[in-house]
């Protein structure tokens, strides 16, 4: 299941994090480096939909290229 806070354009990059308790893939931003560039942060967040919050190493975000005319779940 994913969780979209807003509009996933065709052809764009995003990050996104998948909650450790419930599995729902969660949108964070676009990724402006389309893929390129490399990650090093750590994100602490609230799963919308079972309220889980934790920590999230730069290794644990994914990215996913919104397609046009593909399944919408990254």
């Amino acid at each position: 299941m994913s969780v979209f806070s807003f509009e996933l354009i065709p052809g764009e990059w995003y990050l996104f994090i998948t909650c450790k308790k419930c599995a729902t893939k969660q949108v964070l931003f676009p990724d402006l480096s389309k893929g390129k560039s490399l990650i090093n942060a750590t994100y602490s967040w609230s799963c919308p939909k079972c309220g889980y919050r934790t920590d999230y190493e730069s290794e644990e975000l994914e990215r996913y290229e919104h397609k046009p005319n593909k399944d919408r779940e990254p």
